[in-house]
């Protein structure tokens, strides 16, 4: 009583903001344009391939690119090794200051990289952003995010964060989206999807028990068999030596992570959020277990007893940042075309108390990420991940039978 009271006073009602769709289209449209003038701009005062700032064109890419030209030349096992790996990048770009990257991705990874070593690194950059980009915006236009829903989605800064940085945001994306959405209606695309984001595997980790709570058998089956069939594939291309070396980099990754070594103000996870906030390892680890298992648990529940697709695919992938505490900012562009399915399905049945003011914030706070972390200690990464989860959670609740029948239980114990 007292809460529904409180919740419905003036001064909370004052946040129940509408936006008009020509206010939504004209963000989108400035943040679009502000987002590709700073992408030409960098690409513009890049030089052999450094930007002003001495960071290298693209960020990340010059890891996918060297090792992909150090495959080409037989290091593809050699590459797990970080003293290894440094020397490769200092060879194939010089710098003043140490890269301090690592090589962690399975060997499978490298059939999506290859193609990168006959390439200039430029080139390779903007066939690698800009191909990755387009499966993006093709996979939202066939999930049916058509028009100036798509346009919305293109100009969304998680979406900028994943071109700027050059990692393999839109190729995650896209697999992740395909292998959530299609379970029912495809289970051989949604299983081969499954089975090729394994190449990332911290970001798939909730689709076997997804497919599992939901039934989805036949998709759980292509996905074994493709990855397989990708691991097989990886040992007669690349020999056996590769996944003899890989669990050391994995291992390597996981020791940098536990000590802090890693920039934690870019992680969206619990482990993150809870480290930078003071709390010692042991605590935030736990904290972190406990809500991971929380998460899987509401995985299960809900596509166990929830049909629609878009739901299932936007819980699922909201729910990834807090199963790995290993996963950065860029990543966040995984939930983005579930996301707008659920804003379009709000749109037709109807918004919410209080929701289009959070897909606003959820829209707009990853631009802050993450200097707002580094300049002032405020890690707003893991307050994404939370409110995105929230927003679908509550979504669900508002749409399904169970859920709403759960709700008015706990409404009445609140009475």
């Amino acid at each position: 009583m007292i809460m529904n009271a409180v919740a419905h006073t003036p001064i909370f009602d004052r946040f129940d903001i509408r936006f008009s769709r020509v206010q939504v289209l004209a963000v989108a449209g400035v943040l679009l344009i502000t987002s590709l003038g700073v992408f030409l701009f960098q690409i513009a005062s890049s030089h052999d391939p450094f930007l002003p700032n001495g960071v290298p064109l693209g960020g990340d890419f010059i890891a996918f690119w060297s090792a992909a030209r150090g495959v080409v030349a037989g290091h593809a096992g050699d590459l797990y090794n970080s003293a290894f790996f440094e020397s490769w990048l200092q060879t194939m770009v010089p710098a003043e200051n140490p890269y301090d990257l690592t090589w962690q991705y399975p060997p499978s990874y490298y059939f999506l990289i290859l193609p990168l070593a006959f390439l200039p690194y430029s080139a390779g950059y903007a066939a690698w952003t800009g191909g990755s980009l387009i499966a993006f915006a093709a996979t939202g236009y066939v999930i049916g995010l058509r028009e100036r829903w798509l346009f919305v989605v293109l100009s969304a800064p998680v979406v900028f964060n994943a071109a700027i940085t050059g990692q393999n945001g839109f190729l995650t994306a896209s697999l992740l989206a395909g292998a959530a959405l299609l379970p029912d209606r495809r289970p051989m695309i949604a299983g081969l999807c499954a089975a090729l984001l394994t190449v990332k595997p911290q970001l798939g980790l909730l689709l076997p028990i997804a497919y599992a709570a939901g039934g989805c058998w036949r998709a759980f089956g292509w996905a074994t068999v493709g990855t397989v069939f990708l691991g097989l594939a990886s040992v007669i291309a690349f020999g056996v030596e590769p996944w003899l070396h890989f669990p050391e980099g994995a291992a390597l990754v996981s020791e940098r992570l536990s000590d802090g070594v890693m920039p934690l103000f870019k992680m969206p996870t619990t482990f993150a959020g809870f480290m930078l906030a003071g709390a010692p390892k042991a605590l935030a680890l736990s904290v972190h277990s406990v809500i991971a298992f929380c998460v899987m648990g509401t995985v299960a529940i809900v596509w166990r007893r929830v049909r629609e697709p878009d739901l299932r695919a936007a819980i699922l992938c909201t729910g990834v940042f807090f199963i790995s505490p290993y996963i950065y900012y860029y990543e966040l562009v995984v939930a983005a075309l579930p996301i707008a399915l659920v804003a379009k399905r709000a749109m037709k049945s109807g918004w919410l108390k209080y929701e289009q003011l959070s897909f606003g914030m959820l829209f707009l706070i990853p631009m802050f990420i993450p200097s707002a972390a580094y300049r002032f200690g405020l890690h707003i990464g893991f307050g994404v991940s939370v409110i995105a989860f929230l927003i679908v959670m509550r979504r669900i609740r508002s749409t399904h039978p169970d859920f709403r029948l759960l709700r008015r239980q706990k409404s009445a114990l609140l009475a």
